[in-house]
């Protein structure tokens, strides 16, 4: 889900001091930015001023939702280093069960979908990413070769391949590899009870198709009604199937909550569902990337289930589960991406 550290870009950069100033300045606390009269000035603004404003500008420099335009930023002190550093030096409180996951289309709604070019592509991440260098922006699109996605338009939509190249892409870097890369970490500094998963399924199809934004997908939230259990409304489908799933996402993770162990009694949860890094040899967690993980597979046409993939483009079992994984090529996208953390900036 959002909020891995990984997706904490840019952190020592002046881009968030920049639109703080920016605020105060429109809310009429004009003195140096730097100074405690602005700050006592922003203190004694209306909160519904200071938000209206905040949210305004976010949307403008960020559009569509304003994601990035504030957000925690290193200063040696409150926060004592980059988050990647610190996660390297086991520097996080230890000792707590996690699930992590993604969903198939987390970053679907990052790019316009009539792309056509290379360019047009990195364009769609470098409004987040401020310091990649030439070199690295080539190596990525490398490690996401137009001719992977030429597969993916369909006749309905006006989305070209090159668009859901820039979505995988987006999706990588800001929620697969990080939530990879924070679980893996995580477990190195010994922390087994680590799981994984993957959704591919979503309520919100009627409501993308209304908004002309068929080609989100399973889009980013996705998985949200289906751990709460909620039905969606405005639109959603809230089918039977759709509730059946519901019920079994939450229920796994209430048992997880409650005894560290999703599939841990006989109620109405997933089955099997294993830790994500079981090899924990010595010589396994000295590597800084991981060699094989367990995901499990919520939704979509292979079903639930657990998939086992391996580093080298290789899948134990070679199922429909495991084959659509590895044709993500995640061990050798985010082994690139998640040791660039200094060009992103995290």
């Amino acid at each position: 889900m959002s909020g891995a550290s990984g997706t904490n870009f840019n952190i020592k950069s002046d881009l968030v001091a920049s639109n703080t100033a920016t605020v105060a300045k429109s809310v009429g606390c004009t003195d140096d930015p730097d100074s405690p009269a602005t700050l006592e000035c922003l203190r004694a603004t209306p909160l519904e001023l200071l938000r209206d404003v905040s949210v305004t500008l976010s949307r403008k420099l960020r559009p569509p939702f304003g994601e990035l335009s504030f957000y925690p930023s290193y200063d040696g002190d409150y926060i004592p280093g980059r988050p990647s550093v610190l996660l390297r030096k086991g520097s996080f409180v230890k000792g707590i069960p996690i699930i992590g996951s993604w969903v198939a289309n987390d970053g679907a709604w990052y790019a316009p979908p009539n792309l056509k070019d290379d360019a047009s592509v990195l364009t769609t991440f470098q409004t987040f990413v401020l310091g990649l260098s030439k070199s690295s922006l080539q190596r990525i699109l490398e490690f996401f070769p137009l001719s992977d996605f030429e597969c993916l338009p369909r006749p309905d939509e006006e989305a070209t391949a090159q668009y859901y190249r820039a979505a995988q892409i987006n999706r990588d870097m800001w929620f697969t590899c990080p939530v990879i890369d924070f679980t893996w970490q995580y477990t190195r500094y010994g922390n087994s009870n680590v799981r994984l998963y993957s959704m591919n399924q979503t309520k919100y199809e009627p409501i993308l198709k209304y908004m002309n934004v068929p080609q989100w997908r399973v889009c980013h939230l996705s998985d949200i009604p289906y751990m709460l259990n909620e039905d969606v409304a405005a639109g959603g489908d809230n089918s039977r199937a759709q509730r059946e799933l519901s019920a079994m996402l939450s229920g796994s993770a209430a048992a997880f909550a409650h005894t560290g162990n999703p599939s841990s009694s006989k109620g109405h949860l997933f089955k099997d569902w294993p830790i994500a890094y079981p090899d924990r040899s010595k010589q396994t967690l000295a590597k800084e990337q991981p060699d094989g993980m367990n995901v499990y597979i919520i939704g979509g046409s292979e079903g639930n289930g657990l998939a086992h993939i391996a580093s080298g483009g290789r899948s134990d079992g070679l199922g429909e589960r495991e084959n659509a994984l590895v044709w993500e090529k995640l061990f050798d996208r985010c082994s690139f991406i998640n040791p660039i953390q200094d060009g992103i900036g995290v």
